[in-house]
């Protein structure tokens, strides 16, 4: 089940990802993020109707902190990928938010066997070689696009770890908290970047034409299923397992490149997909009957 859904999960991710930055290109990527979180919050809500949602203490806290993560990564983000360059900021943002929960797991009690460590190795190793984009800029990240890569890295990893804590009966309740408290972010920053820079909208009014708006809510789809998928992998089995094959979501994003874009793949990110492959093999047989 953790494998199952720990890698349903990272192609959901993958697939919101690639949907978003097709949207991204014609309005601001802040936009974007924004209207996918509330189409992503009614979502949410409208599948607690069927699953549950509980908003205990401890949900409600779990979702806070989680939205604040989100915040966080998706700002840092941001600012890394335009920073540069994309071939390193990527990867170590991706490694970073598989090795944080790992590290997190291990030191709460956690017990991996000897399969499963070897498998996160190479699942941290597949993830640097699909997300590295081989003939992009090869000149070394500047001290702020570090500092704003591992930003993200933690900010995702804290939306792991705080989904990771929430209650087994909580159904979704985490989720939309998570999405509320992030579309108040969102909305914050896109409050102080209208009134420092000026721009003519404060939400481009094109982003909901016929042709941008299917997009934003594919994307925002992807990203609730993703958390749900993650939730059920992490509520299987291990949070080290379900956060590294998660991290995995650059191979949706670059096997949907070559299917809707036809981009070519790198022979260095076919061997991270056979790499990611073999993890999950090895995560199969060292799991207990």
């Amino acid at each position: 089940m953790t494998i199952l859904f720990g890698l349903l999960s990272a192609f959901s991710y993958g697939y919101a990802d690639f949907v978003g930055a097709l949207a991204a290109k014609k309005v601001r990527a802040i936009t974007v993020t924004t209207i996918a979180f509330i189409f992503g919050l009614v979502i949410s809500a409208g599948l607690s109707l069927f699953v549950g949602a509980n908003f205990s203490q401890a949900a409600i806290t779990s979702g806070i902190y989680a939205g604040i993560a989100s915040g966080v990564a998706i700002t840092c983000l941001y600012a890394a990928l335009a920073l540069g360059p994309i071939s390193i900021v990527s990867p170590l943002t991706a490694v970073l938010s598989a090795l944080i929960p790992v590290a997190y797991d291990l030191a709460t009690g956690a017990r991996l066997g000897s399969f499963a460590m070897v498998a996160i190795v190479l699942v941290l190793v597949a993830v640097v070689l699909v997300a590295f984009i081989p003939g992009q800029d090869f000149r070394l990240p500047s001290l702020h696009a570090v500092l704003y890569s591992l930003g993200a890295g933690v900010g995702f990893a804290g939306i792991f770890v705080f989904l990771d804590g929430a209650p087994s009966d909580s159904g979704l309740a985490t989720l939309i908290v998570m999405r509320v408290v992030g579309i108040a972010l969102m909305l914050a920053g896109l409050t102080l970047a209208f009134l420092r820079y000026r721009p003519k909208q404060f939400l481009e009014t094109s982003i909901f034409g016929r042709s941008l708006i299917w997009l934003v809510l594919l994307a925002a789809l992807g990203d609730v299923l993703g958390n749900v998928f993650f939730l059920v992998a992490t509520r299987a089995g291990e949070l080290a397992i379900a956060a590294v094959l998660t991290s995995l979501y650059p191979v949706g994003t670059i096997l949907l490149a070559r299917i809707v874009l036809k981009e070519r793949i790198a022979k260095s990110q076919s061997l991270g997909i056979v790499l990611a492959i073999g993890a999950c093999v090895l995560i199969a047989i060292g799991k207990p009957a």
